[in-house]
């Protein structure tokens, strides 16, 4: 079943990448720093078939999470345009994630994240000429994160990086989490836990949350 999960994350990912990719960038230029995605796709592969190959043998652990916070985000650098036209906006941040990780009973273990994040929001009414233009943007991204987790009792923190697919290109980003694992049963776990997770695109918008989801524990 683990081994599903990142065949299926490598495959989702890439071709929510593709799709991205290919759409026509924003008029207003490109807003974030585009990679190539074909320096990336061999990386992505090789970590995922070495997990599957090197780790087979190993406890496995999949979670499912919601972490709902704020995106502290400096709109006029992200998005090109001035804060005076800005006539709403939202730093509300959602992220919902799909974690596994590997070597559990270890205080260190290896993992990785597929994650689906709204980041902000943000509408802009900019004069022009003899009628106004309206500038709309509603900002999310699908991230992939190489993780690393330290865990003490219930306690554990967490570590990683890893890149943000936008509309029009990609961006490197980290993660740092700290949190506690609340015992249901003894394959079942809650974590909660609180997040920063920085992208280093234009405007680095940096979300903070908590979060709470169900974790499994696979032998």
């Amino acid at each position: 079943m683990y081994e599903l999960f990142l065949i299926f994350s490598f495959k989702l990912f890439n071709n929510v990448l593709t799709f991205r990719l290919k759409l026509k960038p924003m008029k207003t230029g490109k807003i974030f720093s585009q990679i190539k995605i074909k320096g990336c796709k061999p990386f992505l592969l090789v970590f995922l078939l070495f997990s599957v190959e090197g780790y087979s043998q190993n406890a496995k652990e999949i979670s499912l999470s919601v972490y709902p916070g704020f995106t502290l985000v400096n709109f006029e650098k992200a998005l090109g345009y001035s804060d005076d036209y800005m006539e709403d906006w939202s730093e509300v941040h959602l992220c919902a994630a799909l974690r596994g990780f590997l070597a559990l009973g270890k205080p260190v273990q290896f993992g990785a994240e597929l994650a689906w994040q709204r980041l902000y929001y943000a509408y802009y009414i900019v004069p022009y000429g003899p009628s106004p233009v309206y500038r709309e943007f509603n900002v999310s991204t699908v991230s992939l994160l190489v993780l690393g987790r330290y865990s003490f009792n219930n306690f554990f923190s967490v570590g990683g990086a890893g890149i943000h697919s936008f509309n029009d290109g990609i961006a490197p980003s980290l993660c740092l989490e700290a949190g506690y694992m609340i015992n249901i049963l003894e394959n079942l776990k809650i974590p909660v836990s609180f997040r920063i997770n920085p992208v280093f695109g234009s405007g680095t918008p940096t979300p903070f949350s908590v979060g709470a989801g169900l974790c499994f524990f696979l032998k």
